[in-house]
């Protein structure tokens, strides 16, 4: 066999090879896992990965409980306000309202992973050293909408939290946490409460 041949014959086991160790370390999401973004194996790993987590019936029928609040008012420039205003002073930076079809956004981003242990981790897989995923940096996305009616007006928000790890993943969920919303509708009702004199 001619020696170029036999290095063609080599590289195409070796592409084999490996293309079914990736599958056989592949595994199917859970059923509310949307992958937007695969990055390949463990083994070999080509890029980023991105999931969406999904809700259940049951998370769907929680958020729902907790995510709607309705004031006795028509002011709706004070109810933006107000909402704008909380997210503030809950650290959300930048926060954008947009009146003309009552939408107020914000972002509060930060670092969960310790700096000098990542810097350690860096040089280990640098040198080959392979290293699962750790929590790196998360981002919480606010959306909240306002909508009149004849009680008044119904304020909706849903904080989305999406987290980063080590290699460069990133997970998205819809947060389902009763506090959260009740800090944030804590802080709209008193800022739409007017101040006694």
């Amino acid at each position: 066999m001619p020696l170029f041949s036999h290095h063609r014959s080599i590289g195409r086991a070796l592409i084999l090879a490996v293309a079914l160790a990736a599958a056989g370390c592949s595994h199917d999401p859970k059923p509310q896992e949307r992958v937007t973004g695969d990055g390949g194996s463990k083994l070999l790993h080509l890029s980023s990965k991105q999931v969406t987590v999904d809700l259940d019936d049951a998370q769907r029928a929680a958020l729902t409980t907790m995510q709607d609040r309705r004031f006795a008012t028509q002011d709706v420039p004070t109810v933006l306000t107000s909402c704008a205003s909380a997210l503030q002073g809950m650290d959300f930076q930048p926060v954008t309202t947009d009146r003309e079809i009552m939408i107020v956004e914000g972002e509060q981003d930060k670092v969960v992973g310790t700096r000098w242990r990542e810097a350690i981790r860096a040089l280990l897989k640098a040198r080959g050293v392979p290293l699962s995923g750790r929590p790196d940096h998360q981002s919480i996305k606010a959306l909240v909408t306002v909508r009149t009616d004849q009680a008044g007006i119904m304020v909706r928000a849903r904080f989305t939290l999406t987290v980063w790890d080590t290699n460069g993943d990133s997970r998205t969920e819809t947060m389902i946490d009763q506090g959260l919303y009740d800090d944030f509708f804590s802080a709209v009702t008193a800022a739409t409460t007017p101040q006694p004199r």
